[in-house]
């Protein structure tokens, strides 16, 4: 389904430009100046009912369109081998229009809970399958060293020239609600969208219980607060039975919450 609902893709479209990232410069890669972007008018419309990542994908090219210091070559750019192997590809190519230079930008929006366990600290996401540490392992030596490693195998036209990589990553991190201090993993930036987990069995003893909660769904995850004013939002009963972690907004709390089956972290086969 393709939403023209003004509010929330113009939602979308400004935490891209105005949500804090969630990690900041790496080795690899700095992170590309949102100056660079640009809100299109009107907005237009978004394809919702696809994965996260696409949906967000979807949302950066269209303020990269509208960018008056960048121009958008390639999208989901495929590096072939030969016509049999796939090692990866670019989320954008993209040229400076003041240089002439190239630039290979990865985009990624994620979210991971600080779990404690007799091993130590663990960064699990809402699907317990995906990890912090393993996603930017793969970001850093992968993701990012694509257009290094494969230049050869780009199109003709950007073999011979150099290109710089750069990344935007967007997400919030979750501490439970008992921790003793806030997680600090390697490379999150000091100023990242931070919020807070529960069990769901924990809901009673935090939560007055007067609370009201309403669902954040999914495509608004990466989506700060103050941008949703003016888009409602579905209530949620706290003895709803869930099977998969939810985001939601409890009372009047800035902060998003994930509330986590009980089962947290464990996942179904």
């Amino acid at each position: 389904m393709t939403t023209d609902s003004e509010p929330i893709a113009n939602a979308l479209l400004r935490s891209l430009l105005e949500s804090p990232l969630l990690i900041d410069d790496l080795p690899e890669a700095p992170s590309l100046s949102r100056s660079h972007l640009a809100l299109p008018n009107p907005i237009p419309a978004l394809n919702l009912q696809q994965k996260l990542g696409h949906l967000y994908e979807d949302a950066l090219a269209i303020l990269l369109r509208e960018s008056p210091t960048l121009d958008l070559l390639e999208e989901n750019l495929q590096i072939r081998k030969d016509i049999h192997t796939t090692v990866g590809e670019l989320d954008f190519l993209l040229r400076e229009k003041s240089t002439g230079n190239l630039i290979h930008l990865e985009l990624a929006t994620k979210f991971y809970l600080s779990v404690n366990t007799p091993d130590g600290l663990t960064l699990p996401g809402p699907d317990a399958r995906d990890n912090y540490h393993r996603k930017l392992t793969r970001l850093r030596n992968h993701q990012l060293t694509l257009s290094s490693r494969f230049q050869d195998h780009l199109p003709e036209t950007y073999r011979n020239e150099s290109i710089e990589t750069k990344q935007l990553i967007y997400g919030c991190l979750f501490d439970h609600i008992h921790a003793d201090q806030l997680a600090d993993p390697k490379f999150i930036s000091p100023t990242c969208r931070r919020g807070r987990w529960l069990h769901q069995h924990e809901l009673s003893s935090y939560f007055p219980k007067e609370t009201q909660f309403h669902l954040i769904p999914k495509h608004l995850w990466p989506v700060p607060f103050d941008l949703l004013t003016d888009i409602p939002l579905e209530s949620w009963q706290p003895n709803e039975p869930i099977d998969r972690c939810l985001m939601i907004y409890a009372g009047d709390d800035p902060a998003p919450y994930f509330i986590a089956p009980d089962s947290y972290p464990k996942f179904n086969s």
